[in-house]
């Protein structure tokens, strides 16, 4: 009897070790072809403000798509959004770091700082700015920072405008104007004029990237001095640009970001008709690729990177809609001057690197 109680006793103990064992090390799911070993899960998470914008924030979410597309079972994605109130931003990615993930995506210039301080308190946690702002701030031991090239972006955007425009006037609607966005601004400009040296391009800004409505507004006062292509760079603000496109027979927007057209074409098919096409921030596949980095060990921390159109980092968004309201003379114009960016002749100039270039294309064909 009483052995019989000695190893009753040894199996509940040996059932209690296991029962906490699994609150304190990483999961592992059963490995189905080799036998005994498991598989540890990653647990990732992405800090975002909110989402729901059809634009930058969204195409960020799809980021996490991809992951579970590559990896399956052996990753946990989590998307966390913190809210608007900057006040939070500091809380939600402490919380984030005490839930015990693995791999923590946040930054950009509106909430790199919130995340970069936390990132210091916890070392063993490996964090990626999935835009990140300032190199010097990343160039932390555990941050890998990574960017795209915006003034690239504008430059294609730009091309394409001024390629399609039948009056010789374009517009751009940014959302706040700070030297991010006139980064993409500055390559705009750059793009129109390079196609047409006679463009004039309206530039406005909204003041945040929220507000539709001023950004209809905006749109509609452009259209009214002749503008017949409008781009919004201004996230969810953007749709007031299309809003006003939609009212105003002859004249097309150009999204931002993620291919707004395909966002739309279901739920918001009167908007979706008027986007030709959009400038592709590639944050989804910039994000695949840099956790790939990190789950593999081969991530360079304490680094960062600028992914440009040579790197698949930014685009535009080709799809059948564009091809079906370009004409042939219309793409190939458009190509010819965006393979000179592929292939390194032509050099898009950058506010970020050479800051005033943005003036002095606004002082030249700004209208």
């Amino acid at each position: 009897m009483k052995k019989f109680l000695s190893l009753l006793l040894v199996a509940v103990l040996t059932l209690g070790l296991a029962a906490c064992g699994n609150d304190t090390t990483p999961s592992t799911s059963p490995d189905t072809e080799g036998g005994n070993e498991g598989t540890e899960v990653t647990k990732v998470a992405l800090l975002l403000p909110y989402t729901g914008d059809q634009s930058y924030f969204d195409v960020t979410v799809k980021g996490l798509d991809l992951l579970k597309d590559k990896y399956g079972d052996a990753i946990e994605v989590k998307l966390i959004e913190m809210g608007t109130d900057e006040a939070n931003w500091e809380t939600a990615n402490r919380q984030a770091a005490e839930a015990g993930y693995d791999i923590i995506i946040s930054g950009n210039w509106q909430y790199e700082a919130a995340m970069l301080r936390v990132a210091q308190e916890y070392p063993d946690i490996k964090y990626l700015n999935f835009d990140y702002s300032d190199a010097a701030l990343n160039s932390i031991d555990n941050v890998y920072g990574i960017t795209y090239a915006a003034n690239e972006i504008g430059y294609l955007a730009g091309v394409v405008a001024a390629v399609k425009s039948q009056s010789g006037i374009i517009g751009g609607v940014g959302g706040q104007q700070n030297n991010g966005i006139m980064q993409f601004m500055a390559g705009f400009l750059q793009g129109a004029s390079d196609v047409n040296p006679d463009i004039q391009v309206m530039i406005s800004y909204v003041g945040d990237f929220q507000d539709a409505n001023k950004a209809k507004e905006i749109s509609q006062n452009m259209i009214n001095q002749g503008a017949d292509v409008i781009w919004g760079c201004a996230g969810g603000a953007g749709n007031g640009v299309f809003a006003a496109v939609a009212e105003n027979e002859g004249t097309w927007a150009i999204g931002v970001d993620s291919d707004q057209y395909a966002a739309m074409v279901e739920g918001q098919p009167e908007l979706a008709k008027t986007i030709l096409t959009s400038g592709l921030k590639r944050c989804d596949q910039g994000i695949l690729d840099a956790v790939t980095m990190m789950i593999e060990g081969t991530a360079p921390y304490g680094t960062q990177k600028v992914l440009g159109y040579a790197d698949g980092g930014v685009g535009l968004a080709e799809n059948e809609y564009y091809l079906a309201n370009m004409s042939e003379e219309e793409l190939a114009k458009v190509k010819e001057f965006t393979d000179k960016v592929l292939s390194g002749e032509t050099e898009v100039v950058d506010e970020l690197v050479t800051p005033g270039v943005y003036d002095e294309y606004l002082e030249k064909f700004g209208k």
